[in-house]
């Protein structure tokens, strides 16, 4: 893998600014706590001790998961999980408390450096390798440097290394899934620098035999560096640089992409496949006559193709250092961000993105209150050309922004009654050069009932402002522009109570949410009227209320039952949302059982998904979605299973082996239910998702450390 000039560079610039930018975490200090049993601490059911309801994954437990990239790590953890957002590109976002996956902030080491765009595409390219440890804080602006976490936060912390290490990982799997990856560190005098490369393909995945894929073919690369200094100049600095490359196709089957963008005309698929199929090969029901259209599909392979090339570089710097005047840190973060794609029925579609994130705070006692304060700055633009198929010529940025958004916080911290009383307010202040000023409040309190039971209540705002279409939909790239007068930034409300256990082999953790999303961002089609396409807020707020109860039980010493269980009402008018949500569950279930036995390491996941109103979610009254038969879309999801099982062997110190089955049983949406629909008049659409779109996968590997 040829290292890009990329990484060359940022080094440099890193290394150039390591005595000026520190972490710009949330920061504070707490009691001195004593953990009995650190095996049980970091499984599900544990918090970490901190005022703000932090869950963290450790490093042995993404080792043990099986998971290669960061995605596959989170899907079915309780109130955590992967949303697909579309059923032929396979774009993903993260949620949280299944509020929508734009809502979660993505963060490395604390720096918020990703973006609705980068996401769509850039989440599964995410490896887990050189990590920590991630956390995962549920509710608005859970962090003090992260105000548009509207749902919460998931923060990737980077390992540093503390011996001299190569590891490599070869692995091969199902639908010619191959992959090969390595870790490297040294350690320094003073410090320690370490890399991570990856390389990893798989082919899509046609369950049906239609020739139209439900689980899209990739080709990714990263290569990512690490440089640790213990005192540049008095600070103690991390940095980061990470290079990633991904091709995907979703639609036809293959990777012969300049063939399929050439193949426009004909029918290479078969409609007449799959549960509620149509009678015709070539062509589908009609629902407003109960006929074929009497249009023969006639856009070849590349009408319901989507092929998307991203390319990425993001450098993030953390440094901090003990002065007179208190504890200082800096940060810096950048990131560019590039995708070139071809959406066969919609557009071509090129963009290009960069964002830049700088902050300075210092915390300082005053008597016996901690206070921290700062400034931020952050900026994020898009630049885009489109070129849609049908309605000619090119647009040139219709989804295009520029954010710069300065800002400054305050947090205070301090402990009441012998310590046994936590509180942590903080108030940020942000001006946003479009949507002006937005001051967000957020208070946290943690009671320590005993020493192994905690109450944590928090409350406050957040705030995001609406970016680009990949938030909804492709439809935007046929407009000649987008009118934003009429935007407002995204606001919520947040509440949360969690009651938490930690005992020697018990850990165990009840909370209750409530979150109201108000001035939700819609892409509103008004072309038949101003010809344009109108940005503008849902005339009605979006709420979620939902419990959820997780706990472990280290039942020996090799054997650790962890159980979950999570309830969610949703209270919207689906109406003001003109179909732009995608379904989420109204409940799930999760059992897991880990065992560690000597060599062996074993673990198993059983994730029950309850239905989900596809008649309310998806706006049937106003858009009623049919099969290719002709018949009603059902009005809800069925309730279903996915069990996943991971087997490691360590032969020595330096060898391991691993085998893993996902979806054991082999449950797929598209085997009950096509991603295909049609509307009312006939009119073809892809994306009606409400369960797995990849059945049974086996991947088994060998770990070598050197």
């Amino acid at each position: 893998m040829k290292t890009p000039p990329f990484l060359a560079r940022a080094l440099v610039l890193a290394l150039a600014s390591a005595s000026a930018h520190s972490q710009a975490t949330e920061v504070r200090t707490l009691p001195e706590v004593t953990v009995t049993n650190a095996a049980t601490m970091a499984k599900p059911g544990a918090l970490r001790e901190e005022i703000t309801k932090t869950e963290s994954i450790s490093e042995n437990d993404i080792k043990n998961s099986g998971a290669t990239n960061l995605p596959e790590l989170l899907t079915n953890r309780p109130g955590v999980d992967v949303q697909i957002e579309c059923s032929v590109c396979n774009s993903r976002n993260l949620t949280l408390n299944n509020l929508p996956g734009r809502f979660t902030t993505l963060m490395v080491d604390g720096v918020p450096i990703f973006s609705s765009v980068s996401n769509a595409y850039g989440l599964d390219m995410i490896g887990l390798q050189g990590l920590e440890r991630i956390d995962i804080s549920r509710g608005a602006g859970t962090s003090l440097i992260a105000p548009e976490s509207l749902a919460g936060t998931v923060n990737l912390v980077t390992k540093r290394p503390i011996k001299d290490g190569f590891d490599i990982d070869l692995g091969l799997g199902s639908f010619g899934m191959q992959r090969k990856s390595f870790y490297a560190s040294k350690v320094l005098s003073g410090g320690a620098i370490s890399l991570t490369g990856t390389l990893q393909q798989q082919d899509s995945v046609d369950a049906l035999g239609t020739g139209v894929s439900q689980y899209t073919g990739y080709d990714r690369k990263q290569l990512g560096a690490g440089l640790f200094l213990d005192d540049a100049g008095g600070f103690k600095v991390k940095a980061r640089l990470d290079h990633f490359e991904e091709k995907r196709m979703g639609g036809p089957l293959g990777t012969d992409y300049d063939a399929v963008r050439a193949d426009v005309s004909g029918n290479p698929f078969d409609f007449s496949r799959g549960p509620n199929a149509s009678p015709a090969i070539n062509d589908w029901i009609d629902p407003s006559t109960g006929l074929l259209t009497g249009t023969a599909y006639n856009d070849g392979r590349f009408g319901l193709a989507q092929i998307i090339f991203t390319k990425r570089n993001q450098l993030v710097t953390t440094a901090e250092r003990m002065t007179n005047a208190g504890k200082l840190r800096f940060a810096l973060g950048y990131a560019e961000h590039g995708q070139d794609s071809w959406y066969g029925g919609d557009a071509d579609y090129f963009g290009k993105q960069k964002q830049y994130y700088l902050e300075s705070s210092l915390q300082k006692s005053l008597g016996e209150t901690l206070v921290t304060g700062g400034i931020s700055y952050r900026y994020e633009d898009l630049s885009s050309i489109s070129y849609p198929l049908n309605v000619p010529p090119a647009r040139v940025d219709a989804d295009a922004y520029t954010y710069r958004t300065p800002g400054v916080f305050l947090q205070a911290y301090r402990s009441f009654f012998g310590e046994k009383l936590e509180v942590n307010a903080s108030l940020r202040h942000d001006n946003n050069n479009v949507f002006g000023g937005i001051t967000t409040p957020r208070l946290n309190a943690l009671w320590h009932h005993t020493d192994e039971i905690s109450s944590r209540l928090a409350m406050g705002t957040g705030y995001r402002m609406p970016t680009s279409f990949f938030e909804l939909e492709h439809a935007i790239l046929s407009a000649s522009s987008v009118d934003r007068s009429k935007a407002e930034a995204e606001r919520s409300e947040n509440f949360s109570y969690a009651w938490n256990y930690a005992g020697d082999r018990l850990s165990v953790t009840a909370s209750v949410n409530h979150t109201r999303i108000k001035n939700m961002a819609l892409f509103v089609d008004d072309t038949a009227n101003s010809g344009n396409f109108l940005l503008q807020p849902a005339p009605s707020a979006y709420s979620i209320n939902n419990v959820d109860l997780i706990g472990t039980w280290q039942v020996s010493p090799k054997n650790a039952v962890t159980v979950g269980i999570e309830n969610y009402n949703y209270d919207f008018n689906a109406a003001d949302f003109q179909g732009s949500l995608f379904s989420r569950p109204d409940y799930r279930f999760m059992m897991a059982l880990d065992h560690n036995n000597g060599p062996w390491n074993f673990n198993i996941k059983a994730t029950l998904t309850g239905p989900q109103n596809l008649a309310k979610f998806y706006d049937y009254a106003n858009n009623p979605r049919f099969n290719l038969d002709g018949t009603p879309k059902s009005d809800a999801s069925p309730t279903f299973w996915v069990v996943d099982m991971h087997a490691n062997y360590q032969w020595n110190s330096k060898v391991s082996a691993y085998i893993g089955v996902n979806n054991v049983f082999d449950y797929q949406q598209a085997k009950n239910d096509n991603y295909l629909w049609v509307d009312g008049t006939g009119g073809l659409d892809v994306t009606h998702i409400w369960g797995p779109n990849m059945g049974r996968s086996i991947a088994a590997g060998i770990k070598i450390a050197f």
